[in-house]
Protein backbone atom coordinates (compact mmCIF):
# COMPACT_ATOMS: atom_id res chain seq x y z
CA UNK A 1 0.00 0.00 0.00
CA UNK A 2 1.33 3.46 -0.88
CA UNK A 3 0.36 6.98 -1.90
CA UNK A 4 1.37 8.33 -5.30
CA UNK A 5 1.43 11.94 -6.48
CA UNK A 6 2.19 13.28 -9.94
CA UNK A 7 5.22 15.57 -10.27
CA UNK A 8 4.54 18.14 -12.98
CA UNK A 9 7.30 19.60 -15.15
CA UNK A 10 6.63 23.06 -16.63
CA UNK A 11 9.38 22.90 -19.21
CA UNK A 12 11.89 24.74 -17.03
CA UNK A 13 11.06 23.70 -13.47
CA UNK A 14 8.72 21.70 -11.28
CA UNK A 15 5.27 23.24 -10.95
CA UNK A 16 4.55 24.80 -7.54
CA UNK A 17 1.60 22.42 -7.19
CA UNK A 18 4.01 19.49 -6.96
CA UNK A 19 5.34 20.82 -3.66
CA UNK A 20 1.77 21.42 -2.46
CA UNK A 21 0.86 17.81 -3.26
CA UNK A 22 3.97 16.70 -1.38
CA UNK A 23 2.80 18.56 1.72
CA UNK A 24 -0.61 16.89 1.79
CA UNK A 25 0.67 13.56 0.48
CA UNK A 26 3.20 13.40 3.29
CA UNK A 27 0.49 14.10 5.85
CA UNK A 28 -1.74 11.33 4.48
CA UNK A 29 1.15 8.88 4.18
CA UNK A 30 2.09 9.44 7.82
CA UNK A 31 -1.50 8.76 8.93
CA UNK A 32 -1.60 5.54 6.91
CA UNK A 33 1.99 4.57 7.79
CA UNK A 34 2.72 4.06 4.11
CA UNK A 35 5.41 5.35 1.69
CA UNK A 36 4.91 8.46 -0.42
CA UNK A 37 5.95 8.14 -4.07
CA UNK A 38 6.30 10.84 -6.72
CA UNK A 39 5.94 9.90 -10.38
CA UNK A 40 7.87 12.34 -12.56
CA UNK A 41 7.46 12.31 -16.35
CA UNK A 42 9.61 14.65 -18.38
CA UNK A 43 12.88 15.29 -20.23
CA UNK A 44 16.30 14.32 -18.81
CA UNK A 45 17.01 17.93 -17.79
CA UNK A 46 14.30 17.62 -15.13
CA UNK A 47 16.05 14.73 -13.41
CA UNK A 48 18.02 16.76 -10.87
CA UNK A 49 14.97 18.72 -9.71
CA UNK A 50 12.89 15.55 -9.49
CA UNK A 51 15.51 13.73 -7.42
CA UNK A 52 15.43 16.60 -4.92
CA UNK A 53 11.81 15.81 -4.12
CA UNK A 54 13.08 13.28 -1.58
CA UNK A 55 14.14 16.26 0.53
CA UNK A 56 10.59 17.66 0.31
CA UNK A 57 8.90 14.61 1.80
CA UNK A 58 8.92 11.84 -0.82
CA UNK A 59 10.14 8.37 0.14
CA UNK A 60 10.52 7.33 -3.47
CA UNK A 61 10.78 9.12 -6.82
CA UNK A 62 10.04 7.23 -10.02
CA UNK A 63 11.53 8.88 -13.10
CA UNK A 64 10.14 8.44 -16.61
CA UNK A 65 12.79 10.31 -18.58
CA UNK A 66 13.07 10.85 -22.31
CA UNK A 67 13.70 13.89 -24.49
CA UNK A 68 10.41 13.17 -26.26
CA UNK A 69 8.60 13.77 -22.95
CA UNK A 70 9.61 17.43 -22.91
CA UNK A 71 6.29 18.28 -24.60
CA UNK A 72 3.10 17.21 -22.86
CA UNK A 73 1.07 14.78 -24.95
CA UNK A 74 -1.78 13.48 -22.87
CA UNK A 75 -2.04 10.17 -24.74
CA UNK A 76 1.65 9.37 -24.14
CA UNK A 77 1.70 10.57 -20.54
CA UNK A 78 -1.52 8.72 -19.66
CA UNK A 79 -0.14 5.50 -21.16
CA UNK A 80 2.92 5.73 -18.90
CA UNK A 81 0.86 6.54 -15.79
CA UNK A 82 -1.68 3.80 -16.54
CA UNK A 83 1.02 1.17 -16.98
CA UNK A 84 2.73 2.16 -13.74
CA UNK A 85 -0.47 2.22 -11.67
CA UNK A 86 -1.46 -1.20 -12.97
CA UNK A 87 1.90 -2.54 -11.84
CA UNK A 88 2.27 -0.69 -8.51
CA UNK A 89 -1.37 -0.74 -7.29
CA UNK A 90 -1.09 2.25 -4.92
CA UNK A 91 -3.86 3.10 -2.47
CA UNK A 92 -4.11 6.75 -3.60
CA UNK A 93 -3.08 8.71 -6.71
CA UNK A 94 -3.22 12.52 -6.62
CA UNK A 95 -2.81 15.03 -9.45
CA UNK A 96 -2.86 18.82 -9.29
CA UNK A 97 -5.90 20.36 -11.00
CA UNK A 98 -3.67 22.24 -13.42
CA UNK A 99 -4.23 22.22 -17.17
CA UNK A 100 -1.97 19.18 -17.39
CA UNK A 101 -3.52 17.39 -14.43
CA UNK A 102 -7.06 17.99 -15.68
CA UNK A 103 -6.14 16.53 -19.07
CA UNK A 104 -4.21 13.57 -17.69
CA UNK A 105 -6.21 12.34 -14.69
CA UNK A 106 -9.52 11.67 -16.55
CA UNK A 107 -7.70 9.73 -19.26
CA UNK A 108 -6.03 7.51 -16.68
CA UNK A 109 -9.25 7.05 -14.71
CA UNK A 110 -11.19 6.20 -17.87
CA UNK A 111 -8.64 3.66 -19.07
CA UNK A 112 -8.46 1.91 -15.70
CA UNK A 113 -12.20 2.33 -15.02
CA UNK A 114 -11.56 4.19 -11.78
CA UNK A 115 -13.49 6.86 -9.94
CA UNK A 116 -12.05 10.36 -9.97
CA UNK A 117 -12.92 13.29 -7.71
CA UNK A 118 -12.06 16.66 -9.24
CA UNK A 119 -10.92 19.92 -7.62
CA UNK A 120 -10.55 18.64 -4.06
CA UNK A 121 -9.79 21.16 -1.34
CA UNK A 122 -9.15 18.75 1.52
CA UNK A 123 -8.72 15.12 2.51
CA UNK A 124 -9.37 12.97 5.56
CA UNK A 125 -8.75 9.33 6.36
CA UNK A 126 -11.85 7.43 7.53
CA UNK A 127 -10.76 5.63 10.71
CA UNK A 128 -12.78 2.42 10.34
CA UNK A 129 -11.43 1.36 6.94
CA UNK A 130 -8.65 3.87 6.12
CA UNK A 131 -10.58 5.08 3.07
CA UNK A 132 -9.66 8.47 1.63
CA UNK A 133 -12.42 11.04 2.21
CA UNK A 134 -12.19 13.52 -0.66
CA UNK A 135 -13.65 16.94 0.13
CA UNK A 136 -14.80 19.41 -2.51
CA UNK A 137 -17.60 21.92 -3.03
CA UNK A 138 -20.73 20.34 -4.48
CA UNK A 139 -21.81 21.03 -8.04
CA UNK A 140 -24.18 23.68 -6.70
CA UNK A 141 -21.14 24.98 -4.78
CA UNK A 142 -23.18 25.78 -1.67
CA UNK A 143 -22.23 22.74 0.43
CA UNK A 144 -19.11 20.66 0.90
CA UNK A 145 -19.31 17.15 -0.56
CA UNK A 146 -17.42 14.29 1.13
CA UNK A 147 -16.69 11.61 -1.43
CA UNK A 148 -15.26 8.11 -1.03
CA UNK A 149 -14.15 6.13 -4.07
CA UNK A 150 -15.30 2.56 -4.57
CA UNK A 151 -12.29 1.82 -6.77
CA UNK A 152 -8.55 1.74 -6.13
CA UNK A 153 -6.31 3.52 -6.48
CA UNK A 154 -8.50 6.28 -5.10
CA UNK A 155 -7.88 9.13 -7.55
CA UNK A 156 -8.38 12.86 -7.17
CA UNK A 157 -7.23 16.18 -8.55
CA UNK A 158 -6.32 18.92 -6.06
CA UNK A 159 -6.92 22.63 -6.47
CA UNK A 160 -3.57 24.49 -6.76
CA UNK A 161 -2.91 26.92 -3.92
CA UNK A 162 -5.05 25.07 -1.36
CA UNK A 163 -2.16 23.48 0.53
CA UNK A 164 1.14 25.07 1.57
CA UNK A 165 4.36 23.93 -0.04
CA UNK A 166 6.26 21.12 1.62
CA UNK A 167 9.30 22.29 3.60
CA UNK A 168 12.76 21.14 2.56
CA UNK A 169 14.76 18.81 4.81
CA UNK A 170 18.29 18.22 3.55
CA UNK A 171 18.67 15.27 5.93
CA UNK A 172 15.87 13.20 4.37
CA UNK A 173 16.84 10.15 2.35
CA UNK A 174 14.88 8.00 -0.04
CA UNK A 175 14.96 5.90 -3.18
CA UNK A 176 15.18 7.20 -6.77
CA UNK A 177 14.45 4.82 -9.64
CA UNK A 178 14.57 5.43 -13.39
CA UNK A 179 11.87 3.52 -15.25
CA UNK A 180 12.52 1.54 -18.40
CA UNK A 181 10.20 2.91 -21.10
CA UNK A 182 9.12 0.71 -23.99
CA UNK A 183 9.08 2.27 -27.43
CA UNK A 184 5.36 1.71 -28.01
CA UNK A 185 4.58 4.05 -25.11
CA UNK A 186 5.62 6.99 -27.29
CA UNK A 187 3.11 6.43 -30.10
CA UNK A 188 0.98 9.57 -30.23
CA UNK A 189 -1.89 11.01 -32.24
CA UNK A 190 -0.60 14.50 -31.42
CA UNK A 191 2.05 16.56 -33.18
CA UNK A 192 3.52 19.77 -31.77
CA UNK A 193 3.58 22.32 -34.60
CA UNK A 194 4.79 25.40 -32.74
CA UNK A 195 5.11 26.97 -29.30
CA UNK A 196 3.93 30.43 -28.31
CA UNK A 197 4.93 32.18 -25.12
CA UNK A 198 2.05 33.55 -23.03
CA UNK A 199 2.74 37.14 -21.91
CA UNK A 200 3.33 37.44 -18.17
CA UNK A 201 1.18 40.01 -16.39
CA UNK A 202 2.77 42.70 -14.26
CA UNK A 203 1.09 41.40 -11.10
CA UNK A 204 -0.19 37.84 -10.92
CA UNK A 205 -3.48 37.41 -9.06
CA UNK A 206 -2.10 34.36 -7.28
CA UNK A 207 1.09 36.12 -6.20
CA UNK A 208 -0.30 39.58 -5.39
CA UNK A 209 0.12 40.85 -1.83
CA UNK A 210 -3.02 42.96 -2.19
CA UNK A 211 -6.18 41.87 -4.02
CA UNK A 212 -9.28 44.02 -4.53
CA UNK A 213 -12.31 42.08 -5.76
CA UNK A 214 -15.80 42.94 -6.85
CA UNK A 215 -19.17 41.25 -7.08
CA UNK A 216 -22.55 42.01 -8.57
CA UNK A 217 -23.16 44.58 -5.83
CA UNK A 218 -21.10 47.00 -7.93
CA UNK A 219 -24.06 46.82 -10.34
CA UNK A 220 -22.30 47.72 -13.57
CA UNK A 221 -19.10 47.30 -15.54
CA UNK A 222 -18.17 50.97 -15.28
CA UNK A 223 -18.02 50.93 -11.49
CA UNK A 224 -16.26 47.56 -11.51
CA UNK A 225 -13.54 49.03 -13.74
CA UNK A 226 -12.65 51.42 -10.92
CA UNK A 227 -11.18 48.43 -9.10
CA UNK A 228 -8.29 48.52 -11.56
CA UNK A 229 -7.60 52.12 -10.53
CA UNK A 230 -7.72 51.11 -6.87
CA UNK A 231 -5.46 48.12 -7.48
CA UNK A 232 -2.89 50.36 -9.14
CA UNK A 233 -2.90 52.70 -6.16
CA UNK A 234 -2.40 49.75 -3.79
CA UNK A 235 0.11 47.94 -6.04
CA UNK A 236 -2.26 45.01 -6.15
CA UNK A 237 -4.35 42.88 -8.49
CA UNK A 238 -8.06 42.70 -9.34
CA UNK A 239 -10.22 39.69 -8.56
CA UNK A 240 -13.84 38.88 -9.30
CA UNK A 241 -16.66 36.48 -8.58
CA UNK A 242 -17.89 34.02 -11.16
CA UNK A 243 -21.19 35.86 -11.92
CA UNK A 244 -19.26 39.07 -12.64
CA UNK A 245 -17.04 37.25 -15.13
CA UNK A 246 -20.08 35.66 -16.78
CA UNK A 247 -21.66 39.11 -17.11
CA UNK A 248 -18.62 40.16 -19.12
CA UNK A 249 -17.44 42.87 -16.73
CA UNK A 250 -13.98 41.28 -16.60
CA UNK A 251 -12.23 38.25 -18.10
CA UNK A 252 -12.30 34.87 -16.35
CA UNK A 253 -8.58 35.05 -15.56
CA UNK A 254 -9.63 37.36 -12.70
CA UNK A 255 -12.02 34.80 -11.19
CA UNK A 256 -11.42 33.72 -7.58
CA UNK A 257 -12.93 30.55 -6.16
CA UNK A 258 -13.82 27.00 -7.14
CA UNK A 259 -13.71 27.73 -10.87
CA UNK A 260 -10.86 30.22 -10.64
CA UNK A 261 -7.79 31.09 -8.61
CA UNK A 262 -6.93 30.30 -5.01
CA UNK A 263 -5.12 33.31 -3.54
CA UNK A 264 -3.03 34.06 -0.45
CA UNK A 265 -2.67 37.86 -0.26
CA UNK A 266 -1.75 39.79 2.85
CA UNK A 267 -4.80 41.99 2.21
CA UNK A 268 -8.04 41.16 0.41
CA UNK A 269 -10.80 43.77 -0.01
CA UNK A 270 -14.16 42.59 -1.32
CA UNK A 271 -16.62 45.14 -2.71
CA UNK A 272 -20.29 44.28 -3.15
CA UNK A 273 -19.92 40.53 -3.05
CA UNK A 274 -21.81 38.18 -0.76
CA UNK A 275 -19.02 35.71 -0.11
CA UNK A 276 -20.70 32.52 -1.28
CA UNK A 277 -18.90 29.25 -0.62
CA UNK A 278 -17.53 28.85 -4.13
CA UNK A 279 -15.78 32.24 -3.82
CA UNK A 280 -14.62 31.80 -0.21
CA UNK A 281 -12.80 28.59 -1.13
CA UNK A 282 -10.39 30.76 -3.09
CA UNK A 283 -9.63 32.96 -0.06
CA UNK A 284 -8.30 30.17 2.12
CA UNK A 285 -4.85 31.74 2.43
CA UNK A 286 -5.81 35.44 2.79
CA UNK A 287 -4.27 37.00 5.93
CA UNK A 288 -6.62 39.99 6.32
CA UNK A 289 -10.09 40.17 4.76
CA UNK A 290 -11.95 43.46 4.45
CA UNK A 291 -15.56 43.46 3.26
CA UNK A 292 -17.61 46.41 2.02
CA UNK A 293 -21.31 45.67 1.68
CA UNK A 294 -24.72 47.18 2.52
CA UNK A 295 -25.87 43.83 3.92
CA UNK A 296 -24.34 43.16 7.36
CA UNK A 297 -25.51 39.53 7.15
CA UNK A 298 -23.61 38.73 3.95
CA UNK A 299 -21.30 35.72 4.53
CA UNK A 300 -18.20 37.74 3.66
CA UNK A 301 -19.15 40.44 6.18
CA UNK A 302 -19.38 37.80 8.92
CA UNK A 303 -16.10 36.21 7.83
CA UNK A 304 -14.16 39.47 7.40
CA UNK A 305 -11.60 40.77 9.86
CA UNK A 306 -12.91 44.27 9.03
CA UNK A 307 -16.53 44.66 7.90
CA UNK A 308 -17.63 48.03 6.51
CA UNK A 309 -21.37 48.48 6.10
CA UNK A 310 -21.65 50.95 3.24
CA UNK A 311 -22.97 51.43 -0.28
CA UNK A 312 -20.06 50.37 -2.50
CA UNK A 313 -21.23 52.76 -5.23
CA UNK A 314 -20.42 55.64 -2.90
CA UNK A 315 -17.61 54.09 -0.89
CA UNK A 316 -15.35 52.93 -3.73
CA UNK A 317 -14.98 56.31 -5.52
CA UNK A 318 -14.43 58.05 -2.18
CA UNK A 319 -11.71 55.55 -1.21
CA UNK A 320 -9.93 56.06 -4.52
CA UNK A 321 -9.99 59.84 -4.13
CA UNK A 322 -8.71 59.57 -0.56
CA UNK A 323 -5.80 57.36 -1.62
CA UNK A 324 -4.93 59.71 -4.47
CA UNK A 325 -4.82 62.57 -1.95
CA UNK A 326 -2.51 60.61 0.33
CA UNK A 327 -0.18 59.81 -2.57
CA UNK A 328 0.19 63.52 -3.33
CA UNK A 329 1.41 64.31 0.18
Amino acid sequence: MSIFIFGEWTGTDLHDSTYELLYEGRRLADILHTPLTVLFIGPPEGKEKAEELIKYGADRVLLALDQRLGDFRDDVYSRIVTQLLSKEQPEVMLFAATAMGQALAPRVAGTLRLGLTAHCIGFEIRPEDKALVQIRPSFGEDVMARIISRTKPQMATVRPGIFPKAPKDDNRTGHVETLALEEDLFVSALEILERQEVPVKDISLKKAKVVVAGGRGLQNKELFSKLFELAQLLHGAVGATRPVCHLGWVSEEHMIGVSGATISPKLYIGFGLSGALHHMVGLKGAETIVAVNKDPEAPLMRRAHIAIQADVREFLPLLIERLKGLNKK
